[in-house]
């Protein structure tokens, strides 16, 4: 893959992703969003903008289809800022919309289609399912919770990555040594099981996370952990716990841990190819 090494606050950093599909809903902070896609799209990448209204009361009533005619008016003019923003850092991106409605699992399925059709490396948004939407489309996706919580650095300066020794976790541990950038530090979190019997890139900091083994005290740990070491971005695999020497339910403190993170997220799925480039 064509990779691009930019400066950026005097820091050389590799810009991995080809195809990005950005997901706009309204509620994102726009102006860290279109960060994450400027500082992780190579030259001459690929993007596609694409918003996707929230539900909106009652599904054919007079009400509901005024509300989502103001949604998608907003949205409109959301994705052609964005749009002109890119351009003037000399990216191009084209826009879509998705179908709306009330049904959830149909926007959801709506969603996934329309990113394995965008032939995504990365997703950047917050969807309602963002760990179902990864393994669905196997590409990595960067989460970033709502306007409220940590600023998504680009280049992060400070990664963790959370590893269990599993295939999946591995993949999580590679996709982090594609964004790192001289000077930044990683720390490999590992769970239920020895550093010593783990493998991760030279240089990568690692300890071991004492946590128990249900899912919410198990999330609770992970992003205690990583909001004590100060980190910028959170790197999490979304399954596990069932080969490779992972001893732990990964699909689902994956899932907690979206729903509860405050820090920039990027989920990698088990069947992600580009973590095996690194």
């Amino acid at each position: 893959m064509k990779r691009r090494t930019a400066t950026a606050a005097g820091m050389q950093h590799v810009a991995p992703y080809s195809r990005l599909y950005v997901l706009f809903t309204g509620m994102e902070r726009v102006a860290s969003l279109l960060e994450c896609v400027a500082g992780w799209a190579v030259d001459g990448a690929h993007v596609r903008l694409a918003g996707l209204a929230p539900s909106a009361l009652l599904p054919d009533s007079d009400q509901w289809a005024a509300q989502h005619c103001a949604n998608r008016i907003t949205l409109a003019a959301t994705l052609e800022t964005a749009r002109e923003l890119l351009a003037l850092r000399g990216i191009e991106a084209d826009c879509e919309f998705l179908g709306a409605g009330p049904d959830n699992a149909a926007r959801n399925e709506a969603l996934a289609r329309a990113v394995r059709l965008w032939q995504a490396d990365l997703t950047i948004g917050a969807p309602a399912n963002p760990v179902a939407l990864a393994d669905e489309t196997a590409s990595p996706l960067l989460m970033l919770p709502t306007p409220t919580a940590r600023h998504c650095s680009v280049p992060p300066g400070r990664v963790f990555v959370v590893s269990d020794a599993s295939a999946a976790s591995a993949r999580a541990v590679g996709e982090a040594a594609r964004l790192v950038a001289p000077g930044t530090s990683v720390r490999v979190g590992y769970l239920a099981c020895d550093p010593a019997a783990a493998q991760h890139p030279e240089g990568f900091d690692a300890v071991i996370l004492e946590v128990g083994h249900e899912g919410k005290s198990t999330a609770h740990a992970i992003i205690q952990a990583a909001l004590q070491w100060r980190a910028d971005l959170l790197v999490l695999g979304t399954r596990g716990g069932h080969e490779g020497g992972g001893r732990w339910r990964y699909a689902s403190v994956a899932a907690d841990v979206a729903q509860r993170t405050v820090l920039p997220l990027l989920l990698v799925p088990q069947g992600s190819k580009t973590s095996m480039l690194a």
